[in-house]
C-alpha cells in the first residue's frame, strides 16, 4: 500500500513539475498609456480564423495573462478593439512587452523563441517591410488623384512581387543557416506551398530533431512523407465545387487529360507572381491533352477581386471556389494550409507530382508530355 501511495504521489508531483514548465507569464508595462479597458490575446489577429483566447485587464498601461502552452504558438495582444496590436511567441516562462504609449512600437523579450523572431525580422522580413511600406504610400497618392495611372500603378505590383520574391531568398537562406530555429520551421511551412516536395523534404530533414520533433514539426512531417490520400501515386480524390457562372464542376470531370490542380487566391502575391508561368504551360500544352483547374481560397465578399485576377492574369482555363476561404471544400480535402500549392495528375486520375512551380513545373511537363 505505501508503495502505491508513493507512486502515486511521485506521479502527482511530476504532473505538477510538466505543468510549470508549460507556465506563460505575459507582463505588459507602457509608461504613457492613458487607455483603460481590456487586452486580448488573440490567435490569427486580423484573419477569418480569429480566435480570442483569453482578455486581461488594462489599466495605468499594465496588464497580466497566465496560462499553460504546450507548443510553441504564434499569437498577438492587442487593446480593445482597435488596430494597435503586437505579434509574438507564446512560450513557456516570463514574456515582458514594454513600450510608451503603442503596442505596435513595443519590445518582447523573454523565451528562446521570441528572441530568435526579433533577430529574424530584423535579418529578413524589415528590409522587404520598409519598402513596401514606402510602396503602399505611393499607392494611396496615386489612387487619391484622378485620373488613376494605370501603368504606374502596374509598376507598383511588379515591384511588391520583386520584394517578395527577395524576402523569399532571404527565408530560403534563414531556414538553412539556422536548423536549431523554431522559426525555421515555420518559415518552411509558409514556403511549402511555393516549393517542389522533394525540395522542403530536403530543408525539413536540415531541421534539428528538436525542432522537427514539435508538434508542428511532426504533422509537416507526416505531411511530406506520408502515403495518404494526396500522395504522390494516390488517385487524386474527387470534388465538386461552382465555376465562376455557378455552374458544378467535377475534378473527374477531366479524366483522360493531364491536370494541374492548382490552389490560389487574388489576394495571394506568389500566386500572383506564378501565374505568367502557369499560363505559358497551358498555352504550350493546351492541345496536347493538358489543361489546368484552379481552385480560387478567396472569400464571399471577394468574388469580383477573384473574377478581376483571372480576367487580369490571362487566367483562360477553368476556375472553380465555394468562396470560403481557408475552408474551402478542396483545400481541406487536399490538406492545404499554404498557398500557391498544386497537383499534377495524370490521365487515370493519379497525382503524379505536387508542388511544381517554375523551371520545376516547365521541365516535368516537357518529360511526361509527349
Amino acid at each position: 500500500m505505501m508503495r502505491k501511495i508513493i507512486i502515486a504521489g511521485l506521479g502527482i508531483l511530476f504532473a505538477g513539475h510538466t505543468v510549470a514548465q508549460r507556465q506563460y507569464t505575459i507582463q505588459g508595462q507602457f509608461s504613457k498609456m492613458q487607455t483603460q479597458g481590456k487586452a486580448y490575446l488573440i490567435y490569427s489577429w486580423g484573419w477569418t480564423n480569429q480566435q480570442t483566447l483569453d482578455s486581461a485587464v488594462l489599466s495605468g498601461g499594465k496588464f497580466t495573462f497566465k496560462g499553460v502552452v504546450t507548443d510553441p504558438e504564434k499569437v498577438s495582444i492587442a487593446i480593445g478593439d482597435s488596430q494597435d496590436a503586437i505579434t509574438f511567441y507564446l512560450e513557456p516562462g516570463v514574456i515582458s512587452i514594454k513600450g510608451t504609449n503603442s503596442l505596435q512600437h513595443a519590445v518582447v523579450k523573454g523565451g528562446k523563441i521570441n528572441a530568435q523572431y526579433t533577430a529574424y525580422y530584423k535579418e529578413v522580413m524589415a528590409p522587404g517591410d520598409v519598402l513596401s511600406s514606402k510602396l503602399d504610400e505611393s499607392y494611396r497618392k496615386a489612387i487619391s488623384t484622378p485620373p488613376v495611372d494605370s501603368a504606374f500603378i502596374l509598376s507598383l505590383y511588379d515591384k511588391a512581387k520583386q520584394i517578395m520574391r527577395q524576402q523569399d531568398t532571404l527565408k530560403y537562406a534563414y531556414i538553412v543557416h539556422h536548423p536549431e530555429s523554431y522559426i525555421s520551421l515555420e518559415t518552411l511551412i509558409e514556403l511549402a506551398g511555393g516549393l517542389p516536395v522533394t525540395q522542403v523534404g530536403s530543408l525539413f530533414k536540415q531541421l534539428s530533431p528538436e525542432v522537427r520533433n514539435t508538434a508542428a514539426g511532426k504533422k509537416l512531417g507526416n505531411e511530406l512523407f506520408d502515403t495518404g490520400p494526396t500522395s504522390i501515386g494516390a488517385i487524386a480524390p474527387d470534388f465538386t465545387e461552382n465555376d465562376v457562372n455557378g455552374k458544378p464542376v467535377r475534378l473527374s470531370d477531366f479524366r483522360g487529360k493531364y491536370v494541374l490542380l492548382d490552389f490560389w487566391a487574388s489576394w495571394c502575391g506568389p500566386c500572383r507572381a506564378e501565374n505568367p508561368t502557369v499560363v505559358k504551360m497551358y498555352n504550350k500544352y493546351k492541345d496536347r491533352n493538358f489543361t489546368v483547374l484552379g481552385v480560387s481560397l478567396d472569400q464571399a465578399d471577394k468574388r469580383e477581386a477573384w473574377l478581376a485576377a483571372i480576367q487580369h492574369d490571362g487566367l483562360t482555363w477553368t476556375h472553380v471556389s465555394d468562396l470560403n476561404f481557408w475552408n474551402n471544400t478542396a483545400a481541406k480535402l487536399y490538406n492545404i494550409r499554404a498557398i500557391p500549392q498544386n497537383f499534377l495528375i495524370d490521365p487515370a486520375g493519379k497525382i503524379v507530382g505536387k508542388n511544381l512551380r517554375g523551371d520545376a513545373l516547365e521541365s516535368e511537363l516537357a518529360r511526361i508530355i509527349q
